[in-house]
C-alpha cells in the first residue's frame, strides 16, 4: 500500500496547488524515538521543512490564511504549519527547524495536560515553553480543548465548558487574545462550531483531509496529516491538489 501511494503521489504532485487554494499541514509529535504513528522523526521533518523551502511554496501563518478566507482572497498557494496536543518534542525538536527556515507554525495546546505526559510517556509543553515560543513572534500558542475529548460526546455546557476554559487559560498564561481552536479528534458537532463561532474564534481546524479553497467555512478547516508513514514522494503530493483527489478516490471506491 505505501508503495502505491508513493506512485500515486509522487506522480499527481505535477498538479501542484492553483493560487485559489492553500493546505493546512497537521503534525503531532516530532520525536526521534518513538513509534507512535502520528510522530515523524526530526530527519524527515527537517527534510520536509527543506523541501518547502528550496520549492518556493509561500509558507504563512494560519492568522494570515484565516484573514484571506475572510475576505475572500485568493489563498495564493500556501501552506500553513499546525501541531495538536502540544507535545515537548515541538519546543526541543520542531521549533530549531522552524526558525531555521523562518516558517510560522501554530501549536495547539491541551490546556489540562500541559507540562505532563501521556501514555506513550510522551512529554508536554511546559508554561515557560508555550512562552517563549509564543514571544517569538514565529509560534502562534493556540487551545485544543481543557482535557482533549470528543465534543461530540458531551453536553452543551460541558462542550462550552472544554472550548471557553481552554481558551482562557491560554490567554491568561500568554497575555493574549486567542483567535484559533482544533477540535479534539476532529470532533465537530454542531454545538460546537456554534459554541467557537459564538467565542469570537477566527477559524477552527478539523483532521478531515483535504486542501482549501476561499469558499471554506473558516470553522471547519481541512487540513493535511503528515505522520510516519509520510514519505517524501508522499508529502510532495499532499501539498498540492493530489490529497484531493485520493480522498475522492478513498470515498468513491469505500477504501
Amino acid at each position: 500500500m505505501s508503495l502505491l501511494k508513493d506512485a500515486f503521489f509522487g506522480a499527481l504532485s505535477i498538479l501542484g496547488l492553483p493560487t485559489d487554494r492553500a493546505v493546512v499541514l497537521m503534525y503531532h509529535s516530532v520525536d526521534p524515538s518513538t513509534d507512535y504513528f502520528m510522530n515523524v522523526r526530526p530527519e524527515r521533518f527537517a527534510a520536509q521543512m527543506a523541501y518547502l523551502k528550496v520549492s518556493g511554496r509561500s509558507v504563512v501563518s494560519l492568522s494570515a490564511l484565516a484573514l484571506k478566507l475572510k475576505n475572500k482572497e485568493p489563498l495564493g498557494g500556501a501552506i500553513a504549519i499546525t501541531f495538536d496536543d502540544g507535545y515537548r518534542d515541538n519546543y526541543t525538536h520542531a521549533y530549531p527547524i522552524l526558525q531555521k527556515h523562518g516558517f510560522p507554525a501554530t501549536i495547539f495546546v491541551t490546556t489540562d495536560l500541559i507540562g505532563k505526559s501521556d501514555k506513550r510517556n510522551l512529554p508536554r509543553l511546559s508554561e515557560g515553553e508555550l512562552i517563549d515560543m509564543e514571544r517569538s513572534g514565529l509560534i502562534d500558542i493556540e487551545p485544543h480543548s481543557m482535557s482533549h475529548p470528543k465534543l461530540t460526546e458531551l453536553t452543551g455546557e460541558t462542550v462550552r465548558a472544554e472550548i471557553v476554559g481552554s481558551k482562557e487559560r491560554l490567554e491568561q498564561l500568554l497575555g493574549k487574545t486567542c483567535s484559533h481552536f482544533a477540535y479534539p479528534f476532529g470532533s465537530i458537532s454542531s454545538e460546537a462550531e456554534r459554541i467557537v463561532g459564538e467565542c469570537g474564534f477566527e477559524s477552527a481546524t478539523s483532521v478531515r483531509e483535504g486542501t482549501l479553497s476561499r469558499d471554506t467555512h473558516p470553522l471547519t478547516l481541512h487540513r493535511v496529516s503528515i505522520d510516519n508513514t509520510t514519505s517524501m514522494a508522499q508529502f510532495r503530493g499532499k501539498i498540492t491538489r493530489a490529497v484531493d483527489f485520493y480522498e475522492w478516490l478513498k470515498w468513491a471506491f469505500g477504501i
